[in-house]
């Protein structure tokens, strides 16, 4: 006995999910080389780690002793948190 033939519409399903999985991959790679292009490079220069972490420490201290504000605090943290590296 032989096997029925694959329709026209099921041919048309697999055609539509071979180029949806073709544009997800397409969508991928772009995305990736996007990142890739927004990451800073690591050639430029560094700054002492460790002076940065003294950095956090004494603002910490100034938070504490209510020398300077949560504001500026918060501010001054985001700015040494962009400026650390994490290995």
């Amino acid at each position: 006995m032989a096997r029925p033939r694959t329709t026209f519409g099921k041919l048309q399903r697999d055609q539509a999910k071979r180029a949806k999985a073709r544009a997800k991959q397409e969508d991928r790679l772009a995305r990736r080389a996007e990142r890739a292009d927004a990451e800073p490079d690591d050639h430029g220069p560094t700054e002492n780690q460790e002076a940065l972490l003294a950095q956090f420490a004494r603002l910490h201290e100034d938070l504490a002793d209510g020398r300077i504000s949560i504001d500026e605090f918060e501010e001054r943290q985001d700015d040494l948190r962009q400026r650390l590296r994490v290995d």
